[in-house]
Order: structure tokens, then C-alpha cells, then sequence
């Protein structure tokens, strides 16, 4: 849903975090991430899935099926399928066979020696009187896989419905056509009287190919690279399922390498009140604090060089302002910045409460701290680097909130935003650091309310989710989702660029 990239953006939110080269050590969260799909958002990606594979008209040939069948030709119309949710791991697909054809090219048997043939005999469905069939399904979780198990099917009226069609005609026989087709009509009849049973394979080979693929969840790992070591990322598996409440309720466990060992016994949720009806994602702060962790990096392999704004500050006079010890250097050339983060920031959840109006869809509240953060001024020279001095970020605190963003994607609202700094070595302007800090921040997330992030929707198979709302329940983020809006009302994925730099910060 590709895909799911919430909790990296999250994650994201402190200026210049880099990523850690060091082997990440063996984790593993159970119910580290909710994903819950109501009965209505269900029947969506199921209709989507089924016309993403042709339906609902299919057609098709086989030269040759048996021995004494060959030519085989068929078309057939479907109603969109209609799935119904047990409370109790079971599920009921129903469709109609709205209209079908099926012919039999040659229908071949030996009679008195004489290999008689019988041409284009088959069956039909009347458009007047669609053929029922509905599949029982059997949904568990098993080995941190999601398994889809079709038990029967059911064509109630099949008999009554199938209309064979006798042949065309007839070759290599004295015995005339009315005669042979009431010879061969029986075995007919009795050929397509499994039919319940080779619907029921073909499920079954789908279910087999849908769980092979795990399309469902396919891809979503954090935080995505592209090469380095595969420990670094976290990959979410299915660990619990649940569809007491009407809908597919599915708990994820978080780990960097599929589990190995049977699912503990389900530990209850941090939650303080019932979980929503509708189709939402939540995400638990340990699984965000553990990916903030895993793109931080460690002391000894943190540090980034200057860049960007950061460069751009540093050819600048301005520079001096907020370091006025360089001006007792001779030159600022190869002066060098780096950042490092000795600590990952921890995040917290909580209600936007009386710190401000909610944005529109959102009382949650995301909070970021962050202590430790180091920016070291270093002089390379002679090919040797040696360090002028440093500002340590001594406490930072930040506060936002998530809201849908008109423009699609999702956008923050900055509520809290105080950095206290301090400085060792070279002079510094500590107050307009922290400042500085400060509005950076506050320019990061006011660019999110015309270029909005994870404009691209969640998939969950083939149907596209986009965010809705935003609230908190205990230990989780829950984030709701619903359709996208239809074409002729979606604005542009990308909008106008602002290029001016924003006043103000909280």
C-alpha cells in the first residue's frame, strides 16, 4: 500500500539524519503494525484484482483436453464477485455466471469399429437465467504467511441453469444425429457435472499463486535501499488474524528477517479505546523509534559533509553571524561542516488537546526529541583535518500534526518547535544557532502544505488507498484510509513549487 512509506517519512522529519553502514543487530516486534481492511474496502480489492485479470468476460481454447475431446472453445460473462466476511476465519465469494457458451470442436467415440465424430456440441448459459456459484474460503494466518484456503462450491442450480447444445453434426456414422445425441447427451451431462470441482481446483491454484507472490504486503520494507546489508531494513510478516469485528484485522510483526520460530501467543494491544471500523494502517511508536534508530547513525559512522542549505550558508556572509570565531580564520576555504547524531531521536504520540486546533481529519499529535545532535566546524589542511569547534544540540522538541492534504498526500501542521544549544571551541552565536535550527524546522514542514509527501496512494493488491485520518490509540498512529477521488476531481501530483523562503516559526 507500492507502497507504505508512512513510517520512514515519519522517521525523516529532523534535518540531515544519515544512514548507519554498521550490520543492524537481530529485531523482531510483534504487532509492531496494524492493518485493518473493512468488509467494503475488501469487496474493493477483490473486484479490482478480478478485472486487473481479464474479468468479467473471459474467453479461451484447447486443441486438445482428452483422448476423444479436442476443439475446445469457451466464453464466458461474470457478475463482479461479492466477498462476505465470516467472524470466525471463514469467507463466502459469491458470483453469477451471467452469460457463458462453451463448444466442443469434435466429440470423437468408437462405434462398431468406426471412429464416429460429432461436431460443435456444448453447453450455454441463458443471459435470462444466471448460474449461481459461490466459493467458502478459509483465511489463517500460518508460519507469518496469510493463507487463502478455498474449501467448496457451491452451484446450486447447475443442472437446471447449463443448457447442452447438441451437435452441429456428424461424420463416419450410419446412425442418424438425433440418435448418436441421445447416446452421447448422458456422458455429457455427467462430463460437466464436476463442474463445482474444477472451479474449486482453479481456486485453489490461485489462492496457491496469490500466497507465492504474497502480494498483498509484497514490498514493504523499511527503510528501502537499494544494496548494503539486507539486516538494516525491516520487513513486515502477517502474525495474527482477526475478523470477529466484520472486517480483515491483521497484525504485523516487524523483524529484519522472516521468523523462524512458531508466533507467540497474540500479546494484547496497547490501545485505550476500541479500534475504528473502517480500513486503517497503525503503526506503533517502538516500530517508529526502531526505523528513526536504524537510519541515525552511530557516532563513529554518522557524519555527512556540508550541504545544501548548509553550503549555501557557508559561502554566505551570514555565516559569520552565526559563528563569529570564523572571522578569525583567514579563510573559510575548506571549512567543513558535518552532522552527526550519537542519539536517534525518540517519537512520541499524543492528542492534539488544547495545544491548538486539530487540523481537519487529525487529532493526533506526532513529537519528536531529539539530544546529542552534533554539528563539528572542521579545517582540512595540509591533508590533515583538525576540528575548530563545535554546537551541541542539548534538547530539541518538536511537535506536529498529520492532516490530508487537498493536493493529495499528507502535510503537517508545526504546533512546538524549541532547540537550546550549546558550544565548545570556536565562538558561536548560540542563540541565533538555535534560531536558526529553529526556522530550518519550521521551513521543512511548511513546505509540506504545497508539496505534499506520499502523494503516490498505498496498494494493497491492485486497489489504490489514499490517507484520510489521523488519530491515536494508545501505543499506535492510526491512520485511516479511504478511495481516491475520482479522475475528473483529481488535482495534479505535483504542484507549484514555492520558492521563497517562509517567515515565522512556533
Amino acid at each position: 500500500m507500492t507502497d507504505l512509506r508512512t513510517a520512514c517519512l515519519i522517521a525523516s522529519l529532523v534535518p540531515a539524519l544519515a544512514l548507519a553502514e554498521e550490520p543492524k543487530p537481530p529485531f523482531a516486534a510483534s504487532s509492531a503494525v496494524l492493518l485493518n481492511v473493512s468488509e467494503r474496502d475488501l469487496n474493493r480489492i477483490v473486484v479490482d484484482s478480478f478485472h486487473a485479470n481479464g474479468g468479467p468476460r473471459f474467453e479461451g481454447e484447447k486443441e486438445r483436453v482428452s483422448s476423444s475431446v479436442s476443439g475446445l472453445r469457451y466464453r464466458a460473462k461474470f457478475s463482479d464477485p461479492v466477498i462476505r466476511l465470516g467472524k470466525d476465519g471463514t469467507a463466502r465469494l459469491s458470483l453469477d455466471i451471467v452469460d457463458a457458451s462453451l463448444r466442443i470442436g469434435r466429440l470423437e467415440r468408437t462405434i462398431g469399429g468406426v471412429q464416429a465424430r460429432c461436431e460443435d456440441a456444448g453447453l450455454e448459459v441463458d443471459p435470462g437465467r444466471p448460474l449461481a456459484v459461490e466459493v467458502a474460503l478459509g483465511l489463517t494466518v500460518e508460519n507469518f504467511a496469510l493463507r487463502i484456503n478455498p474449501k467448496s462450491v457451491e452451484i446450486p442450480t447447475a443442472a437446471e441453469r447449463l443448457r447442452l447444445v447438441e451437435p452441429a453434426r456428424c461424420k463416419n456414422t450410419l446412425l442418424p444425429r438425433w440418435f448418436l445425441w441421445g447416446l452421447g447427451e448422458p456422458y455429457l451431462r455427467r462430463s460437466f457435472g464436476n463442474l463445482d470441482e474444477v472451479i474449486l481446483k482453479r481456486a485453489k491454484s490461485s489462492a496457491a499463486r496469490l500466497e507465492k507472490k504474497e502480494s498483498l504486503i509484497k514490498g514493504w520494507e523499511f527503510p528501502r535501499k537499494r544494496s548494503g546489508d539486507p539486516t538494516a531494513r525491516l520487513h513486515l510478516f502477517p502474525e495474527t488474524l482477526d475478523m470477529s469485528g466484520g472486517s480483515l484485522f491483521v497484525g504485523l510483526t516487524a523483524a529484519n528477517a522472516r521468523p523462524t520460530l512458531p508466533a507467540a501467543p497474540a500479546r494484547a494491544l496497547e490501545v485505550d479505546r476500541p479500534l475504528p471500523s473502517g480500513s486503517f494502517l497503525g503503526l506503533s511508536e517502538s516500530f517508529l523509534n526502531e526505523i528513526a534508530r536504524r537510519v541515525t547513525a552511530d557516532a563513529s559512522a554518522s557524519r555527512k559533509k556540508s550541504g545544501g542549505n548548509v553550503r549555501k550558508l557557508k559561502a554566505s556572509d551570514a555565516v559569520y553571524a552565526l559563528v563569529p570565531g570564523l572571522r578569525e580564520l583567514a579563510s573559510k576555504e575548506n571549512v567543513s561542516f558535518e552532522v552527526s547524531f550519537p542519539e536517534a531521536p525518540r517519537i512520541e504520540f499524543d492528542h492534539v488537546g488544547e495545544r491548538g486546533p486539530a487540523a481537519q481529519g487529525s487529532d493526533a499529535l506526532i513529537r519528536v526529541l531529539l539530544s546529542g545532535m552534533e554539528i563539528q566546524v572542521r579545517k582540512t589542511e595540509g591533508g590533515k583535518t583538525t576540528s575548530l569547534g563545535k554546537v551541541h544540540v542539548d534538547s530539541a522538541r518538536m511537535s506536529i500534526v498529520p492532516f490530508a492534504n487537498v493536493l493529495g498526500g499528507i502535510s503537517f501542521r508545526i504546533v512546538e518547535n524549541k532547540w537550546n544549544v550549546s558550544s565548545e571551541g570556536l565562538k558561536f552565536d548560540e542563540d541565533l544557532v538555535a534560531a536558526t535550527l529553529q526556522e530550518l524546522t519550521f521551513g521543512k514542514i511548511f513546505e509540506t502544505s504545497y508539496e505534499p509527501l506520499l502523494l503516490r496512494a498505498l496498494h494493497l493488491g491492485d486497489t489504490e488507498f489514499v490517507p484520510q485520518t489521523f488519530t491515536v490509540n494508545g501505543n499506535y498512529l492510526l491512520i485511516g484510509f479511504a478511495e481516491p477521488p475520482p479522475p475528473e476531481r483529481a488535482v495534479p501530483s505535483v504542484a507549484a513549487k514555492r520558492t521563497e523562503i517562509p517567515l515565522g516559526s512556533h
